[in-house]
């Protein structure tokens, strides 16, 4: 499963490596997509850093709708690597209405810190867009599928370092898929973008939100103070449940009023 599933996120990373060339003949208005980058460091008594990452970006044609995303977060402190994570996703949306819409879609999930090598899932299922407006944009969407992760027992040392690592045998579980996502603009230059994401199977349940907080600078640039909390339900022994990340970052985004690169 894990070669078809990265086979299927290369596709779309061969979708957003044509995306800027497109954008110079996107005069029916069928693309969206919004890049963010942030860096911090402090030294001294306490010497890290901390760098964050994320493109997303959708493609309308004709009844359909493509996402793609990826994001990376790393961290390190004096020196020693204390937080490492990648995600990337694909999803395929048919409208049936004009609210209503049929998905399928793939994630892998790589967060050295978690407890899990990784988790990969291809789900499918319904979503409905609640309020489409040039200033709201509410969606939920439910559906079924199949996860793949593999644990592993994690070690860490003073600094908050990985020591050690023990893989455990993978396991693959059926799981229920859900998600929410809001974006509303309060005026001109401000916005709040904030979702909910989660899959749910036996062998563990993995919850995200995300809040971000954008006060737009120019057409394409925007400061963004965001906040994600994951928590799985079952991490293996050495792992706590929950990870959280405050982030303040430069965003680019060539807006679409038709879609939103959710």
């Amino acid at each position: 499963m894990r070669k078809e599933m990265m086979w299927a996120l290369l596709c779309g990373c061969g979708l957003a490596g044509s995306a800027a060339a497109a954008y110079a003949d996107d005069t029916d208005g069928t693309w969206a997509s919004r890049a963010q980058a942030g860096y911090a460091k402090t030294s001294g008594n306490t010497d890290t850093s901390t760098a964050i990452a994320l493109f997303h970006i959708a493609h309308l044609v004709g009844d359909w709708k493509f996402l793609f995303g990826v994001e990376g977060v790393y961290g390190s402190t004096k020196g020693e690597t204390t937080a490492q994570s990648w995600d990337a996703h694909f999803q395929a949306n048919y409208n049936i209405t004009p609210q209503l819409y049929w998905y399928g879609g793939l994630r892998y999930d790589d967060n050295k810190f978690s407890g899990f090598v990784y988790q990969e899932t291809v789900s499918t299922g319904a979503g409905y867009q609640f309020i489409k407006t040039d200033t709201t944009k509410l969606t939920g969407q439910l559906g079924v599928g199949e996860r793949r992760l593999r644990p592993e027992v994690l070690q860490e040392d003073a600094v908050g370092a990985i020591a050690s690592t023990m893989e455990l045998p993978s396991s693959t579980d059926a799981v229920l898929d859900a998600a929410v996502n809001l974006e509303h603009s309060f005026n001109a230059a401000t916005k709040v973008i904030t979702g909910v994401s989660m899959e749910s199977g036996k062998n563990n349940t993995m919850t995200t939100a995300n809040i971000a907080l954008q006060v737009k600078m120019t057409n394409v640039l925007a400061l963004s103070a965001g906040y994600q909390y994951v928590r799985n339900s079952k991490p293996p022994p050495g792992s706590g449940p929950t990870n959280s990340l405050a982030t303040l970052s430069l965003v680019y985004e060539l807006k679409n009023t038709k879609l939103a690169p959710e």
